[in-house]
């Protein structure tokens, strides 16, 4: 039998349709789920699969495993019985106002522990992929933030400006990296811009930062459009996220470097608020604030929970989307994948948080 792929986080919006993907491109790879509640997660996954035409023998390929973010060593142990040949990493704890230690356990301190039990030279040396974020590789912010090209920093600073959430995003990504390259191992690491729905389903969870957007201009809890008309927020669908993670998770070639993947149609944030809020048939806000005047505003007491967003958030709207995204677009290129019509995922996605179709119970999905 085949060594398995090992999947973290196969409960998320990103891991469920990765599954998807990789059970119709090789159905017959044994999949090692990584998962905190094994037999009810299993099951949930198995209907959700099914439901989206995934027969009954490629869904027996997968297998669950007791996992916990928090727990590095039995994490290591669980690397080590199974020897994965490739590990995709997608779990992560996504919150605002987390304090630094926690940030830091869930981000950096899973992500090491795992990497260094699958890319040991003294073990199995399997391939290992990680999911980061489009943040970490926006050169003009990490120099803001004085994060050295080495990821040397104030990160004490850091966590304070930013919040914990991101401080630890970036704090891994610079760490890990730092450490592959003193080492001498590979890091393999995918970085998505913001997530939004399926490009047919547009299913997304409630926690992602399109659903509380659309929330917001649904409840009319959006009364001004933060930054100007320059700032943007670089979208990419979750079913071309899930391809290229399972194309990548298949193709043995592709040991190490870092893939942005962004949509090339992403349009200014005040052009996206208005695409979605007019697919949610209501009206988008009139007025601007500059980004400084919002992230004050947001701090007030209740108004960060009335209005559903907080000023953590307002750090991914960019005025320089300079990203490097063609070492992605050329394996995209290799492996013929295209990604969906911006346009029609993003009316998806609105059209999904519009109608509240109950297609996911979100409970069930809580990694």
């Amino acid at each position: 039998m085949p060594s398995p792929l090992f999947i973290t986080g196969a409960t998320g919006q990103i891991g469920r349709w990765l599954l998807h993907a990789l059970l119709l491109q090789a159905p017959s790879q044994p999949l090692a789920l990584a998962l905190r509640d094994p037999a009810r997660q299993l099951a949930m996954l198995r209907r959700w699969l099914s439901a989206r035409g995934i027969a009954d023998a490629p869904l027996n390929q997968m297998q669950a495993h007791p996992y916990c973010l928090e727990d590095t060593g039995a994490a290591q142990a669980l690397i080590h019985q199974l020897r994965p040949q490739t590990l995709v990493h997608l779990a992560a704890r996504f919150e605002w106002g987390l304090d630094a230690t926690t940030a830091r356990r869930a981000q950096l301190q899973a992500t090491a522990a795992l990497w260094e039990a699958q890319t040991d030279p003294g073990g199995h040396a399997g391939r290992f992929v990680a999911v980061g974020g489009y943040m970490t590789q926006h050169q003009p912010q990490l120099a803001h933030l004085g994060i050295s090209a080495d990821g040397r920093a104030d990160w004490q600073r850091v966590y304070r400006r930013i919040g914990a959430y991101e401080a630890s995003k970036l704090e891994t990504q610079a760490h890990m990296s730092a450490l592959a390259r003193h080492l001498g191992r590979p890091w393999l690491c995918v970085h998505p811009a913001t997530v939004c729905g399926h490009a047919v389903e547009g299913e997304l969870p409630a926690h992602a930062a399109l659903h509380a957007l659309c929330r917001q201009l649904i409840g009319g809890r959006l009364q001004a459009l933060p930054g100007s008309p320059h700032h943007q927020l670089p979208v990419v669908s979750v079913d071309h996220v899930a391809g290229f993670l399972a194309h990548l998770a298949l193709d043995p070639q592709v040991q190490s470097g870092d893939f942005v993947l962004m949509d090339q149609a992403s349009p200014s944030f005040h052009a996206l608020v208005r695409e979605l809020a007019g697919s949610l048939g209501v009206s988008a806000p009139r007025w601007t604030l500059p980004l400084p005047l919002m992230r004050g505003l947001l701090r007030l007491p209740g108004l960060a929970a009335w209005s559903g967003t907080s000023a953590e958030s307002l750090d991914f709207l960019i005025r320089d989307p300079a990203f490097n995204t063609r070492p992605a677009e050329a394996l995209s290129l290799r492996w013929g994948l295209q990604p969906p019509p911006l346009s029609q995922a993003l009316a998806a996605t609105a059209h999904f948080v519009r109608q509240d179709s109950g297609l996911l119970n979100r409970a069930d999905l809580a990694a």
